[in-house]
C-alpha cells in the first residue's frame, strides 16, 4: 500500500484500533480513486461516517459534528 497523505495519518495518531479499523477502508479508497478527499461526520463511536468525498481535495479531510 501506498503511503497516506500526511493529514491522514495525523488524523490517525491517538486513534483507538476500532476507529482506525473503521475509517481505514475509506482512506484506502481515497487513495485509490486520488481524485478526493474524505469526509468524517457523527460523534465519534458507532454514530460516527466516513465517505469519499469529491467536495473534499485529496488527501485532506473535512470533519462535521452535527
Amino acid at each position: 500500500m501506498d503511503k497516506l497523505p500526511a493529514e491522514y495519518e495525523h488524523y490517525l495518531v491517538g486513534k483507538d484500533e476500532l476507529h482506525v479499523e473503521t475509517v481505514m477502508p475509506i482512506f484506502k479508497e481515497s487513495m485509490a480513486e486520488g481524485k478526493y478527499g474524505v469526509h468524517i461526520r457523527g460523534l465519534g463511536g458507532h454514530s460516527e461516517q466516513a465517505f469519499v468525498d469529491e467536495n473534499v481535495p485529496f488527501g485532506k479531510i473535512k470533519i462535521t459534528v452535527p
